[in-house]
Parts: C-alpha cells; structure tokens; sequence
C-alpha cells in the first residue's frame, strides 16, 4: 500500500500550490488525525474504498461495516450511510482512497464477460472485501495511468473484475440506474451559488414542471430538497478533501452566512464543519474574517 500512497502523493504534489490541500483528480483521498463518525453521509455514485491505514466502519441498514486497512468497501448509490473513520493507534492517521465509478461501466463489464448475477437484488448492500494483493496491485496500475484516460477505462474495469469474482452482488448495483435526482443534481452541480428555479432546470433537462415534480415525488424527493442536499454534500467533500476555509467553502456552495452553513451543516451531518475540520487536521481552523456571504440558502 505505500506505493499506492506515494503515488497519490505525487498528484497532490503535481498542484500549482502544495501548501494548498486540493482533491485528487477525479478520485477522492480522505484524511484525519481524530476519530470522526459523520451522519447521513449521500452517495450519489457507487464507490469502491480502500483503507490505506485506520479503520472505516459503515452503518448499512443500522448494522456496522468494519474495513481494516488493506481492506476495501463497495459502496452503492444513490444511498446514504453514517460513517466512522478512526486513525491507527501507532501512526494516528486514517488514511482512504475512493475511487468512484458509473453503472454503465459496471453493466459492460457484465455483458463483457458474462457475468449473471441475482436480478431481484434492488436494494444492494455494502459489500467488504477482505485483503488482496491483486487488487492492491490493480489499484496501483489504476493510480499510475492516470493521465492516459484510454487505460483508465480499463484499469477500472480489470478492479471492478477482480472484485466481481469475489462476489458477484457486486453487479447488482446496476439495477439502481439513473434516477430523476441524478439528472436533476447534475444540472444543479455546475453552479452552486446559483438562484436555480425548476423552470431553468427543465429547460436544461427538456422535461416540464409538473414531469420533473411527478418523478421527483416517486423518489421521494424534491426539487428545494435535492438543492439544499446538495450544497451540504458538496461543502462536506471540500471539508474532506481542501484546505479551503470554512466562510469561503459556505460561499462556494451557496448559503448567506457561516453561521446558517454551519446551523444546516451540523444539522445534516451531525457535528459543525469547524469540529470536523479540526478532526482531519487536528488544528483548529481560525475565525472566519467575513461572516456574510453572497448565495441562496
């Protein structure tokens, strides 16, 4: 695991600014040097986790999910966990890599070699996978190819394989398919500071209102609900994953004040975002210059 460390050192390092903590390409790398447990924590993509050092736990339908380090979860989507991330005794680092993928690649990875699986199973579980030097090692070509976006296609799918062939509840997660929240946080996604109206957000998705609205309430969802989720979902991974401070992080992601961010986010997820900070860094993050920012929340 230390080369697949070092290799994501180096693209933290290939930043125009290595004193600034940015996310890692399209992969997320999460850190902390305290145990942090976060409520209700969305996934809008199905993920694999590997634990690079500490201990994961994943509440899934109220039962733990422990994964040691060397250990990898599957994670599906859309779904929402509580989270528990807890440093190692020796080195008190928690240390994960997450790598997202998209239910089309998973189902032509199915049609590629054929793999049947229960077509009744909708409601995926998390799934633990226990230490693999194969995947350890695929993961690795995975991180090393990075710039060559051809073979990454591959590399994930040759990770996808070997975990499929440990368990093939795996593929059930390409039952979930696309949602109407997905399309609708997609559109939403590309400004957060934005006023959306659903009348804009329907012209992009070429539906109408009360379509949108029909479809959205089959999911049990709306359209103010998806947006407010979304900006705290959003605001948690650039805790997670930047060194951004917490006022310009409530900016980024649409609210008026810090302190409604932080009223909403400590609501959402259980803890203030300057708690969860100092749990990643063990420092506590200073003041906040600006209090009032711009945004629609």
């Amino acid at each position: 695991m230390l080369n697949i460390l070092r290799l994501i050192e180096a693209f933290i390092f290939e930043q125009e600014d290595p004193g600034i903590k940015s996310p890692v390409k399209n992969l997320g790398f999460i850190s902390c040097t305290n145990a942090v447990h976060i409520r209700h924590v969305p996934f809008y993509d199905p993920c694999i986790i590997l634990v690079l050092a500490g201990r994961k736990a994943i509440f899934d339908r109220g039962a733990p999910i422990v994964c040691d380090a060397g250990c990898a979860l599957a994670v599906p989507a859309p779904a929402s966990f509580d989270l528990k991330n807890e440093p190692d005794a020796r080195s008190g680092k928690y240390r994960a890599l997450v790598i997202p993928f998209k239910y089309e690649t998973l189902d032509r990875l199915r049609k590629a070699h054929a793999i049947d699986f229960d077509h009744t199973e909708r409601n995926a579980p998390v799934l633990r996978f226990e230490h693999n030097e194969t995947l350890l090692a695929s993961i690795e070509n995975y991180l090393a190819s990075a710039n060559d976006p051809n073979i990454v296609v591959h590399r994930l799918m040759e990770i996808l394989l070997i975990l499929a062939n440990q368990n093939r509840r795996l593929l059930s997660y390409t039952m979930s398919g696309e949602s109407w929240g997905q399309r609708v946080r997609a559109v939403l996604a590309t400004d957060l500071t934005r006023a959306w109206d659903i009348g804009d957000v329907c012209k992009r998705l070429a539906t109408t209102e009360s379509t949108l609205r029909r479809n959205l309430k089959k999911e049990d969802t709306g359209f103010r609900e998806l947006a407010a989720e979304l900006r705290l979902t959003s605001a948690l991974m650039k805790l997670l994953q930047t060194s951004q401070p917490v006022y310009q992080i409530a900016y980024d992601c649409g609210f008026q004040s810090v302190s409604r961010f932080t009223s909403n986010f400590h609501k959402r997820f259980g803890l203030p975002p300057r708690d969860l900070r100092v749990s990643l860094t063990g420092v506590a993050p200073r003041p906040a210059a600006v209090e009032v920012v711009s945004g629609d929340i």
